[in-house]
C-alpha cells in the first residue's frame, strides 16, 4: 500500500478501517463485512505507514454504524492525538448536526452521516454550516 500511495499521491488515496472497540477499548480491525474480529489495533494498523506519507483515513465505528446513537468521540479524539496528521473521516453514530459540530470541533476532517441525511435528522440550515451550496 505504501507503493499505491507513493504512485499515486497521498491526495488520492483514503485507507478505510472498520473498527469494534474491545473490553480495553482498544480499536480492533473487523474484515469481511465486519463477519471477522482480528487482533490487529487501528494503531498499530496505521504505524506500518507511517513512512508512507499516508494523509486521509476513514474509521467506521461498527457498533455505533447506523444506530444514530452519536460518534465515537473518546476513538477520534485518541486518532487525532496519536495521529495529527492524518485528516480523518468519521463514521458511525452521526444523528445530528450537533453530532457534525462535536466532530468538526475536535479536529475531524470530514463525517459520513448516511442514515441521519436519509432520515431528514439535520436540516438544511445545519448542512450549511459544512456544505454551502447544501
Amino acid at each position: 500500500m505504501g507503493g499505491w500511495l507513493r504512485r499515486y499521491g497521498c491526495e488520492r488515496i483514503c485507507l478505510a478501517f472498520d473498527v469494534r472497540l474491545d473490553a480495553q477499548d482498544v480499536p480492533r480491525l473487523k474484515t469481511r463485512g465486519w463477519q471477522q474480529q482480528t487482533t490487529l489495533s487501528l494503531w498499530d494498523a496505521l504505524a506500518h505507514f507511517v513512512d508512507a506519507a499516508l494523509k486521509h483515513v476513514l474509521c467506521t465505528d461498527v457498533d455505533r454504524d447506523g444506530m444514530l446513537a452519536g460518534p465515537n468521540l473518546a476513538l477520534y479524539t485518541q486518532a487525532l492525538r496519536r495521529f495529527p496528521h492524518i485528516h480523518w473521516q468519521a463514521s458511525g453514530g452521526i444523528a445530528s448536526g450537533s453530532d457534525l459540530c462535536a466532530l468538526a470541533t475536535l479536529g475531524v476532517a470530514a463525517a459520513i452521516s448516511g442514515k441521519a441525511l436519509l432520515e431528514e435528522r439535520i436540516s438544511r440550515e445545519e448542512l450549511r454550516l459544512f456544505l454551502p451550496n447544501a
